[in-house]
């Protein structure tokens, strides 16, 4: 399932900085049992996107996995920098079928 959350940046925050704190979230991130990967990518010079590949429920919001220490900074460190304007679950077609299979 991927994980993928896009990130504007606040107009007073320095573009490294946001790199930085996108970077931290994916190391953070990948070592999380159940997380495959996680990396960053700019859409645009004051956006970003953070795409965490990782097992069915052991990621994200509703999964109920609780969050490392050093995944919890690296949310709020790059709250400080930038506004979520979206947040996605892709869910492959195994997975989609596993969800269906298991709402029957």
């Amino acid at each position: 399932m991927l994980h993928v959350g896009r990130f504007e940046r606040f107009p007073t925050a320095d573009r490294n900085a946001l790199a930085m704190a996108a970077l931290e979230w994916c190391r953070a991130a990948r070592e999380h049992d159940g997380v495959n990967d996680s990396r960053f990518y700019w859409i645009d010079p004051n956006e970003i996107a953070v795409v965490t590949d990782a097992e069915p429920g052991a990621w994200g919001s509703g999964s109920g996995a609780e969050l490392s220490a050093r995944a919890a900074k690296a949310i709020f460190a790059l709250a400080d920098l930038a506004r979520n304007t979206s947040t996605e679950a892709w869910a492959d077609a195994r997975s989609g079928a596993e969800m269906f299979d298991r709402s029957q």
